[in-house]
């Protein structure tokens, strides 16, 4: 062993100091300071967690096998999906990346850690961390569509033909025309995306919320691409905005067992028949069902700002 001393008397190089995880987290949240604020919502959020689990470690000495305990204790511990945990390996492995960059280390370790593999499916859905990164994108009109899609489970072209005139703020109710049957029902309004839709009003009642020319498939498409790339953008992979819609669907029955009746009735399916029948009549179901998937949301993404600490 040579002393920091005796290197200077031998002219050698002074042995580098390697920062914790979470010292050099500070510098790189602040190399990522010019990247769009999705993004780097998103990357404060990850970064959160991996100074909770991996935070007291110096760079130097995190592994390939620290990187696989820390996947597991992830998914053991929190209970996250594995989408979820790709997400911070992803920003774990950038982090890594800007270090060696910079000198301070020599190898990035998640080099030879590959990926969960996660099924990349049409009807793939929102995780918790997913939902939270939402919620935590700036406000404006890319957020309030896809809450819009996420509190209703409208399809986009749906989304983008909604006027102001189709909301009634008094009653509390989206009047919802389903694009494929041309049929009309109501979407009661949640108490989150009435709010966003209330700060971001200022147009007249007969015009459109999100889009003012006409909507052709052209401009249907363009969303769908602008929106796919955005997703991807913020870590949520395999994702498009029709997937908002099987999301809107699965935590309504998945996650808090609301009733297929009143979930096709606000959906506008009609493969059951007679269900929609009741896209009128169960207005008082559809208000506590939307009632507590806004509270489910909500709650959702104050438990995960509670869990990394912020």
């Amino acid at each position: 062993f040579i002393s920091d001393r005796e290197r200077g008397q031998l002219k050698l190089p002074k042995k580098k100091s390697i920062p914790t995880l979470a010292e050099y987290a500070k510098s790189y949240l602040e190399q990522c300071r010019g990247a769009k604020e999705n993004t780097l919502a998103m990357k404060r959020r990850a970064v959160g967690v991996l100074v909770r689990y991996l935070g007291e470690h110096p760079l130097d000495k995190i592994t390939g096998f620290i990187v696989e305990k820390f996947r597991i204790q992830r998914k053991e511990q929190d209970g996250v999906k594995d989408s979820s945990i790709n997400l911070d390996f992803a920003i774990l492995s950038h982090l890594f990346a800007s270090a060696v960059n910079e000198g301070i280390l020599d190898i990035n370790p998640c080099q030879k850690v590959k990926r969960l593999k996660v099924s990349q499916c049409k009807d793939r859905v929102l995780s918790s961390d997913e939902i939270k990164s939402i919620l935590d994108m700036p406000e404006g009109k890319d957020r309030l569509m896809i809450l819009t899609a996420l509190f209703t489970g409208m399809r986009l072209n749906e989304v983008l033909n909604l006027t102001w005139g189709d909301i009634d703020f008094g009653k509390g109710i989206i009047h919802v025309f389903q694009s494929k049957s041309g049929k009309a029902f109501d979407v009661p309004l949640s108490d989150c995306l009435r709010t966003a839709l209330e700060a971001y009003r200022a147009h007249p009642a007969d015009s459109r919320v999100f889009e003012d020319r006409g909507i052709s498939k052209k401009v249907v498409n363009e969303y769908s691409a602008y929106f796919s790339g955005l997703f991807k953008n913020m870590g949520i992979t395999g994702f498009t905005f029709h997937n908002l819609r099987h999301t809107f669907a699965s935590l309504m029955q998945s996650d808090l067992g609301i009733g297929a009746v009143t979930v096709m009735g606000m959906t506008g399916h009609s493969s059951l028949g007679m269900l929609q029948k009741y896209s009128h009549t169960g207005l008082a179901a559809k208000q506590t069902a939307i009632q507590a998937l806004n509270n489910h949301v909500i709650t959702t993404g104050r438990n995960i700002n509670q869990a990394v600490g912020q």
